[in-house]
């Protein structure tokens, strides 16, 4: 069994040239992806589905305006470097097809995610979180610079991460730490169902971190 962990970013088509060299040169069995099955869904469909207001009752207010807020914010910064939002996933799973790999998606389910993150993160912690999107200073006071046409640099990465931990550690709980342990269970099962295959796993360079920490340790 080889397991071997890549870190994109969901709206650089620098993270797509990086896929297709590693599906490439990996040449894995089975492809993991950060996908849910309502989001694989929606990256093929021509119309994108769109939450509802009737949904609200289900996610919690919160967990559906972050939701919203999140969708608006990754179609304005993919347009800005010419992409569209997820575009890594989608390419994950166009090149794990063309090459006969089989692909497993890893991710908790998008609505159970957005409710938690409704019921477990406390209110004094949504409205500094929105105050922070709204008025500046996210994350950090510092101003962090990179090109968003690529991937981050781990360092960078482990300096927002660490800062979305201190500053709203419930909100980095739901939508960070329990998702981890989420697909870290995943990959444990297929690795175990699977013990001779070769497995690439693809996620978001924010979940990346955890995700080889754990699995040096299988």
């Amino acid at each position: 069994m080889e397991i071997k962990i890549v870190g994109t970013s969901h709206i650089s088509k620098d993270s797509v040239k990086e896929i297709k060299h590693q599906i490439s040169e990996f040449k894995p069995d089975i492809v993991c992806v950060e996908l849910d099955v309502h989001r694989y869904k929606s990256l093929f469909q021509k119309t994108r589905n769109k939450v509802k207001l009737s949904q609200i009752s289900k996610l919690g207010l919160f967990g559906f305006l972050f939701y919203l807020v999140g969708s608006i914010s990754q179609k304005v910064l993919s347009r800005k470097v010419g992409s569209k939002p997820g575009i890594d996933m989608r390419a994950a799973i166009i090149e794990a097809k063309k090459s006969d790999a089989k692909v497993a998606l890893i991710d908790q389910d998008i609505s159970i995610t957005l409710r938690n993150l409704s019921k477990q993160v406390p209110f004094p912690e949504k409205l500094k979180l929105f105050g922070y999107v709204l008025f500046g200073g996210f994350i950090s006071k510092k101003r962090i610079k990179f090109d968003l046409k690529s991937v981050p640099k781990d360092a960078i990465i482990k300096t927002l991460v660490s800062e979305l931990k201190h500053k709203f550690p419930n909100f980095y709980k739901v939508l960070v730490e329990d998702r981890d342990k989420y697909m870290q269970k995943q990959v444990k099962i297929i690795s175990e169902n699977f013990p001779k295959s070769k497995i690439l796993v693809i996620v978001g360079a924010g979940h990346k971190s955890s995700l080889k920490k754990f699995v040096s340790k299988l």
